[in-house]
């Protein structure tokens, strides 16, 4: 008998926007996403994924066959918010990554303090086009998963790419 991965598994899908891309959280691999007891996992293709609680944040997806020829970057932004009843995220920064080609970057940042009382927050991360392999596609990431304290109280919106 097979046993049913812990992990989601997204369905790899994006829009088209003006200026870029957009993929909700349908379309993203949660770690731990498929236990109800810590992920509230998005049923229609443009709902939010709801972090109940983890100790280990991993949330990752990507974008592909977009075969840019001309070298341009993309300021890639997770939309999300902290629920009132948020929790262990005063000493946990999170990580957003980003990887195109041979080219990755990260950046830390502190949920707490930049929320400034907002129920939205946007944090972004520029990436520019590499070379070597996987040139077509671009990964992104959202991570938590050092210091395994219990976080919770975490809404995904979408992640947007956006051409610079």
């Amino acid at each position: 008998m097979a046993s049913k991965s812990l992990h989601y598994q997204g369905n790899h899908t994006f829009s088209k926007t003006e200026k870029g891309y957009i993929v909700y959280p349908k379309s993203l691999n949660i770690v731990w996403g498929n236990d109800k007891s810590y992920w509230k996992l998005p049923n229609y293709e443009k709902d939010d994924a709801e972090l109940m609680q983890v100790n280990w944040l991993e949330v990752t997806g990507c974008i592909d066959n977009i075969n840019i020829a001309k070298k341009i970057s993309y300021e890639i932004g997770f939309t999300m918010s902290l629920m009132t009843d948020a929790f262990g995220w005063r000493d946990s920064p999170v990580y957003l990554m980003a990887k195109w080609g041979d080219n990755t970057q990260w950046r830390k940042v502190n949920l707490t303090t930049d929320i400034n009382g907002k129920k939205m927050i946007s944090k972004t991360i520029t990436i520019t086009k590499g070379k070597g392999n996987n040139t077509d596609k671009i990964y992104f990431g959202l991570y938590e998963v050092w210091n395994k304290k219990w976080k919770g109280g975490l809404k995904i919106h979408s992640v947007n790419l956006t051409e610079t």
